[in-house]
């Protein structure tokens, strides 16, 4: 589909949502960002047209797959125009209606980098075969730093029907065992408690940032996936 941003609309607008693929040169494909592909899933056409900073048009692929978000027509054409042989990274900035302004950084990326982006790939794929459920939370500085962390009403109603007193928070850089808080008096509550401080300060959580939290669809289950910004 094609959508109805004009350059200036692409070049000018401010990015609701920013990540970075690494140009692995033995791949085919690009891999994109898991916590941006569930987040926008709703937003995200097939085709997404990129931009870069002298204005370039690109179109590619996208395979709209949530459990292996990947790009894939167009990224071959994408690497031979840029002459990306070896592992370059890529910055998307999302504006809105599959459009993105990019970035393409033509010196090679450092070892670290690379090891960081293949690990992150691997720690983010999910936790279940079957079908998932997403909730949201669009985390602030207060929650962060906080002891506790208040649950959605659905989010909480999820968990609330296995009786868990614990659950397992599955990061991109670390698993943490979080205490669950639900109560009915005097009102009726969902937190996540003890742990909490300790998944986020694991993470380095510094600043307003969206998280997805995954679970299995088919019950009520205690390993939650936590996807959040890809930043390596």
């Amino acid at each position: 589909m094609e959508n109805n941003f004009n350059d200036d609309d692409v070049i000018n607008r401010m990015s609701r949502y920013q990540f970075s693929i690494i140009h692995l040169q033995d791949e085919v494909v690009g891999f994109v960002d898991r916590a941006f592909a569930i987040l926008y899933d709703d937003d995200l056409e097939r085709q997404w047209t990129l931009r870069d900073e002298e204005g370039n048009r690109h179109v590619v692929t996208y395979n709209k797959n949530l459990q292996k978000p990947m790009l894939i027509g167009g990224w071959t054409e994408l690497r031979h125009l840029y002459e990306l042989h070896d592992f370059h990274t890529i910055y998307f900035g999302y504006v809105g209606h599959s459009c993105f302004h990019i970035t393409v950084f033509p010196s090679k990326c450092k070892p670290l980098s690379i090891a960081c982006f293949l690990k992150r790939i691997e720690a983010d794929q999910p936790l279940f075969n079957g079908p998932k459920l997403h909730f949201f939370i669009f985390l602030n500085p207060n929650q962060w730093n906080a002891s506790h962390l208040d649950l959605p009403t659905d989010f909480g109603n999820y968990l609330r029907q296995g009786r868990f007193k614990y659950i397992f928070l599955y990061g991109p850089r670390k698993t943490v065992k979080c205490k669950l808080l639900l109560r009915n008096h005097p009102k009726k509550s969902s937190k996540i408690g003890s742990g909490w401080k300790e998944f986020c300060t694991a993470h380095g959580f510094h600043q307003t940032i969206g998280l997805v939290f995954e679970v299995d669809h088919m019950k009520s289950n205690q390993n939650v996936k936590v996807l959040t910004y890809c930043n390596f």
